[in-house]
């Protein structure tokens, strides 16, 4: 899938989850953590939020692998940037949602929360590659012998 098209794929799912939320009156939940929310109780209660808090997850988690394609090699590094912006995600919503600032409406800090766990996998799928690729190239320098001295004089 070219790349272009995964970027109006990512800007369609917060578009959209723009237009559902502009039909539903915002939340007003007391809440203690975000993981609250996921109660089978109130995902039954407000199934059309939980849609759109969904999709506007969906577009969260996407956005940063969508733009970590464009960096070619440097696993690790990606693994690592994903892995904060994951912790940092989680850390928000948890502030945002137990001193009930509301500087981000609820939905959205519902969002990040979800995003941010699942931005987790991509985080470690891509550790794991960097330390395959690192182990794959220290492997391949071991196999290539050293010239010994006797091999050198024969040479000549």
């Amino acid at each position: 899938m070219k790349k272009e098209y995964t970027f109006v794929f990512i800007a369609g799912l917060f578009l959209l989850a723009y237009v559902l939320e502009a039909v539903v009156n915002p939340l007003n939940l007391n809440l203690a953590t975000p993981y609250d929310y996921l109660s089978p109780a109130l995902l039954a209660r407000y199934p059309f939020t939980t849609a759109i808090i969904l999709i506007r997850a969906l577009a969260l988690f996407l956005a940063p692998v969508w733009l970590f394609s464009f960096l070619s090699g440097n696993h690790s590094l990606k693994g690592v940037v994903l892995l904060v912006a994951a912790g940092l995600a989680q850390l928000y919503a948890i502030q945002e949602i137990a001193t009930g600032a509301q500087v981000i409406p609820l939905e959205w800090s519902l969002s990040l929360s979800l995003a941010g766990l699942a931005l987790l996998l991509p985080a470690a799928l891509q550790i794991l590659l960097g330390l395959a690729h690192k182990t794959k190239e220290k492997l391949s320098r071991k196999k290539v012998p050293d010239p010994t001295p006797s091999e050198e004089k024969t040479a000549e």
